[in-house]
């Protein structure tokens, strides 16, 4: 657990009329209620009480005025409750949620949970920077991590964060807001290009399905399967797995018999038999990586002249591909489809020339998912960014 004691050299980095405070100092610290059981505990239009789940929902918002949750008459009536008022800062006290930035300030009173500890500050101190301080503090650093970790009162009483005098504290909170609100803005119109983008090879796709001669046939007759293992070759490989996103490194590590699995290089499907109806499914595209997939997996490539492999992942992947899989499945959540039933399956395909042309044009949109991720990246560091240079006094 670290010391609640900060260094000398940290302190002497305060600008001139700042100084070191305790939160229990300029805040009243504690935790909230076990929550209630029960449907008769909750109503459509009673006071809100908040969980965990709420504050990693409105985390980037920072505040926290709306939950699926409102008590009850019943509830008020019978529960030992926890109010939190509005200007308090709420953060997860217990379990992995302990994370920095996982934050709510509060803009109306709720009942919290217990797995919640709130700060209500004090007239000292602005609640907006009570947030920004906390925003900037690993919590997990303070816990009991010694097994299930958990914050004590006590101890985040003791945790000491910066103050300036409070006019200074109004002007930088004004100042963080708008470059905040300018982030999120940025963050969303970058993400609102990233699902575009997401979505073009889907549109490609049924654009392809439009347009053209079309043929039916069943997949046995347009994919080849990849059996054969890699061979003694296997650590030559990264691992890789399948998700509802695409293309990830294997969670697990090779098994006992390496040499079975299967190579996947450039142009590739590959999926999960058993997850193929929650979308596992991934393709190794050119510029990726060759790598080896698990022998259970089903490995296939298309038919040159006939199918073109990155055309028939997107088609896959598409609401096309989804009824298909559908259609396979017989309705069991664990049903496997092995390559023997998916090749049972029919698709209704472009001719060749047609799925070469939207392929290429499926091919440009990695490049710039990857650039738009980027952006995003960079986006999603400002916040920090910004909250030392406020800390630091050069807001």
């Amino acid at each position: 657990m670290k010391t609640m004691e900060m260094t000398k050299a940290t302190k002497k980095n305060l600008p001139a009329g700042w100084r070191w405070v305790k939160l229990g100092e300029v805040c009243r610290v504690f935790a909230g209620s076990a929550a209630p059981q029960g449907k008769d505990y909750f109503s459509s239009v009673g006071p809100f009480f908040f969980r965990v789940s709420d504050i990693g929902r409105f985390r980037r918002t920072m505040q926290l005025s709306e939950s699926q949750d409102r008590l009850s008459p019943v509830a008020l009536a019978r529960c030992q409750l926890v109010l939190a008022r509005k200007g308090a800062v709420l953060f997860p006290k217990s379990g992995a949620a302990i994370t920095t930035n996982n934050r709510a300030l509060l803009d109306v009173d709720g009942y919290i949970v217990s797995h919640l500890m709130a700060l209500e500050p004090t007239d000292a101190i602005l609640a907006e920077w009570v947030y920004h301080a906390t925003c900037r503090i690993d919590m997990m650093d303070f816990s009991d991590n010694t097994g299930y970790p958990s914050l004590k009162q006590s101890v985040v009483e003791k945790i000491q964060i910066p103050l300036p005098p409070l006019a200074e504290q109004w002007r930088i909170a004004g100042v963080l807001r708008e470059q905040m609100a300018a982030v999120e803005k940025a963050r969303a119109a970058a993400q609102a290009r990233l699902e575009a983008v997401k979505d073009l090879p889907a549109a490609l796709v049924r654009e392809t399905l439009r347009n053209g001669r079309k043929s039916r046939h069943l997949l046995g007759e347009c994919l080849l399967e990849v059996r054969n293992g890699v061979g003694v070759n296997w650590s030559k490989y990264p691992v890789l797995g399948a998700t509802r996103d695409g293309l990830a490194p294997a969670k697990e590590p090779v098994g006992k018999t390496p040499e079975r699995y299967k190579l996947a290089d450039p142009v590739t499907v590959f999926y999960n038999p058993m997850r193929i109806l929650l979308g596992s499914i991934a393709m190794v595209d050119e510029g990726d990586e060759p790598g080896i997939t698990s022998p259970d997996y089903v490995v296939v490539k298309g038919r040159s002249g006939v199918l073109d492999t990155r055309w028939f992942n997107y088609w896959f992947r598409s609401t096309e591909g989804v009824h298909l899989i559908d259609s396979l499945s017989r309705g069991a959540v664990r049903e496997r489809i092995l390559f023997n039933r998916l090749a049972a399956g029919e698709i209704e395909i472009p001719d060749y020339k047609t799925q070469l042309h939207a392929s290429s044009r499926m091919e440009q949109v990695k490049p710039i998912i990857e650039t738009i991720t980027l952006e995003l990246n960079t986006i999603n560091a400002l916040p920090a960014a910004l909250l030392r240079r406020a800390f630091a006094g050069e807001s």
